[in-house]
């Protein structure tokens, strides 16, 4: 084989590994959606009798304080357990956990993924034992966007214990733009569907 043919044959070769590299994830299985509903409805139907009737503000206001800090990993080792019941569960839309322990190595481990991060709440609503966050969150890790910053809005339904933990925390926001669309390669391909559905 010339030179010249090698030169040729190479671009060809990487192409080909990408499209591989593309092809298998999406050969995966799709998510299991009706699975995923179902747990949180287990959710909700085995923390409805624990929990109360109404928060106290000192609850709805250590969760918000928790979720403003959860890039602090001292503050995450010292506060999980204060804030998470023994029995918690916990859906980010991208992950579940339950207990404190568990919810503690998730944040720590996200904590560890990012450069900078910050959220704001924007405002909180209860209704009985339901009780909502929604929030703004900015955050910053180097595999995603370049390590540039990512902005996102969302909600946390959270219900509290008696004694003040949280028993149940879902939260509800665009992972699939914020998270997976900032990932090279693959987040173009989300782009390019999310602008065929604008059409």
């Amino acid at each position: 084989m010339t030179f010249k043919i090698a030169l040729q044959t190479i671009p060809l070769i990487l192409l080909a590994l990408l499209a591989i590299a593309i092809l298998i994830p999406a050969c995966a299985p799709n998510p299991d959606t009706a699975a995923r509903t179902k747990e949180y409805k287990a959710a909700l139907s085995s923390t409805k009798e624990g929990s109360t009737a109404t928060a106290s503000t000192e609850s709805v206001m250590a969760f918000s304080t928790f979720l403003q800090k959860i890039g602090d990993k001292e503050y995450v080792r010292e506060n999980t357990a204060k804030v998470y019941s023994k029995d918690a569960y916990l859906n980010d839309t991208l992950v579940t956990h339950h207990g404190p322990d568990e919810i503690m190595a998730y944040f720590l481990e996200t904590a560890d993924t990012m450069s900078s991060y910050e959220i704001t709440i924007d405002d909180t609503v209860s209704s009985g034992s339901e009780h909502y966050i929604r929030w703004t969150m900015v955050f910053s890790a180097p595999r995603l966007n370049g390590g540039k910053p990512v902005e996102s809005c969302g909600v946390s339904h959270v219900r509290f214990g008696a004694d003040g933990k949280v028993l149940m925390h879902q939260d509800f926001w665009d992972a699939g733009t914020n998270i997976y669309g900032q990932i090279p390669v693959l987040g173009g391909v989300i782009e390019s569907i999310r602008r065929r559905f604008e059409k």
